[in-house]
């Protein structure tokens, strides 16, 4: 049984990832309006054929896209809970593929797609048809497919959906739902342009309305001879009713202060890149290929112009804001970004796809814990990592700092993209934009000193979570980063631990002499293949803060 398909390029899942949801849903057992269990899938006579059709379609045709991101699975191989491996299924998956989209060409329109994968367990070969998510629906006979049984006859026009387990024809009110969500996927672009439009007419307008009530005032002045203390509440108001600014605005505008107008700004730069990194019009494609690196540059090269405003901002306000007057809008920007992106109803996606729409999260908390550290922003830092990232679909919640290993599905495009083969090169190009984008804002130290320091303490993150977790000690890992590679990071790294600082032990929740043990003993397994963590070469974190600190 062939199984070279490799799925992370065109499904949500790569192979070893899909073989745990398909087991798990075998163990379970329940058939349900996407799954579909088969003890074998034969397509020999005109029967099996149109059943297997019927099956397909049905399972194309029935929208839930609460579960596996609306993708659909004919499990085959299986009987009662259990692997119990085929006998008469074809075993060639590429083979079986092609014969199935033969059939489907043949009498099906518009064609669904299939991808049939192949697997063994103890020895025992089963397989799927995995069914994804298509926005082009009914998928329904184009012609009559005559059997010698009348019953498995199929006429043109006749189509099929999953009722829970069963398989019944599609009814009007099947089509009314079908239509009502192919509707909603077509206007969601048209729905997001207009959300981004109504933001930035919003701003206009308050810019315009505060810019002509400057002009008009300075105007009477000038032409009265009225000095700024003649200009009360009521001659202000009065100006402002006769310019047509209405209550709601005039409120606001006396209400608001410098600080709240530039935090909302702030706030409103976030949610510009959210909308974008989740829409689908936009330049950033959900199936992205390799081997096209102008492409593939493009694509990373527009995020960062578009979050080079916010990522400035950012490190300004943690850098110069000594009062923290422009925290709370500053964490209100990092929890815009901190969202799980799924991809929109109907649309298909893989993981590159999924993880390269992190990298504004993952660019933005690099900058945020390299300028924290170089500021002894301990506290700042806390809060932001009390940030969760929340997936609006489960419901469910992790730690903001799970952005890394998304980065694990997105290094391909970066190498490709930059046609380099770097260990990291995500956390490389992160490096190149951060010093050209605020190296100015960071002078105090170096490039080197800014960028490691930060990197470092970020690592940590993880490891702090794996004890939380009560992980065994050798799966107590950092983060991965430039630091593993570079020998100037093991001598940055030193000399921070030697400063001493008072917020940095504060920052985890476990004593930091543990967390320092676990970076000595297992940082060097978060090198990339084929890489050597040579920039740890005689570090010792934990003896280096031990010693300083008499323990």
């Amino acid at each position: 049984m062939t199984n070279e398909m490799n799925t992370q390029e065109i499904l949500p899942w790569d192979n070893d990832e899909l073989k745990r949801l398909l087991e798990v849903l075998i163990s379970h057992g329940t058939e349900t309006s996407k799954v579909d269990f088969k003890a074998e899938i034969k397509i020999t006579t005109p029967e099996e054929k149109s059943e297997l059709l019927k099956d397909i379609t049905a399972i194309a045709n029935t929208h839930d896209e609460n579960n596996y991101g609306g993708y659909g699975f004919l499990i085959y191989g299986v009987k009662a809970k259990s692997i119990v491996g085929i006998t008469e299924t074809e075993t060639n998956t590429d083979k079986f593929q092609n014969n199935i989209e033969q059939l489907l060409k043949t009498y099906i329109a518009p064609m669904p797609s299939i991808y049939v994968l192949g697997f063994k367990t103890d020895e025992k070969q089963w397989g799927s048809i995995i069914i994804p998510p298509h926005s082009n629906k009914p998928h329904m006979f184009f012609k009559d497919f005559s059997c010698t049984n009348p019953a498995k006859s199929r006429k043109k026009g006749e189509w099929f959906v999953r009722r829970g387990s069963t398989t019944d024809p599609g009814l009007p009110e099947d089509l009314s739902i079908i239509m009502q969500k192919q509707t909603e996927l077509f206007i969601e672009p048209i729905r997001e342009s207009m959300r981004g439009l109504q933001l930035r007419m919003a701003k206009i307008e308050e810019q315009y309305n505060s810019a002509l009530f400057t002009l008009v005032e300075n105007g009477i002045k000038s032409l009265s001879g009225s000095k700024a203390s003649d200009f009360n509440e009521e001659t202000s108001a009065d100006i402002e009713r006769a310019l047509g600014v209405d209550l709601p605005n005039r409120l606001k505008q006396k209400l608001r202060t410098p600080k709240d107008s530039l935090g909302e700004d702030l706030i409103t730069e976030a949610k510009t890149i959210l909308n974008y990194i989740e829409g689908t019009n936009t330049e950033i494609p959900w199936i992205p290929q390799l081997n096209d690196s102008e492409t593939n540059k493009k694509i990373i090269t527009n995020l960062e112009e578009k979050l080079r405003t916010l990522q400035i901002s950012i490190a300004t306000i943690i850098i110069n804001d000594k009062k923290g007057e422009y925290t709370d809008p500053l964490l209100r920007a990092i929890k815009i970004l901190a969202k799980s992106i799924n991809a929109p109803s109907g649309i298909q996606y893989n993981r590159i796809g999924e993880a390269i729409r992190y990298y504004p999260l993952y660019l933005i908390m690099y900058t945020v814990f390299i300028c924290a550290v170089m500021a002894n922003r301990g506290i700042l830092l806390k809060q932001i990592l009390a940030i969760p990232i929340k997936d609006q679909r489960t419901r469910t919640s992790s730690l903001i700092t799970d952005f890394y290993f998304f980065s694990y599905y997105a290094k391909e495009l970066f190498n490709d993209a930059f046609k380099h083969k770097w260990c990291e090169p995500i956390s490389h190009r992160v490096r190149q934009i951060i010093s050209d984008n605020i190296n100015e804002i960071t002078s105090e130290f170096s490039e080197a000193e800014c960028f490691f320091r930060g990197e470092f303490v970020l690592s940590l993150v993880n490891i702090d979570k794996c004890i939380n977790e009560k992980e065994q000690h050798e799966h107590q890992v950092p983060l991965g980063g430039e630091y593993l590679y570079y020998r100037e990071a093991s001598e940055v790294i030193q000399e921070f631990l030697l400063e001493n600082q008072e917020w940095f032990p504060k920052l985890y929740s476990n004593p930091i002499n543990e967390i320092l043990i676990a970076f000595d003993n297992n940082s060097s397994k978060m090198a990339g293949s084929g890489c050597i963590a040579s920039g740890l070469f005689g570090l010792n974190t934990s003896k280096i803060y031990n010693d300083l600190n008499g323990v």
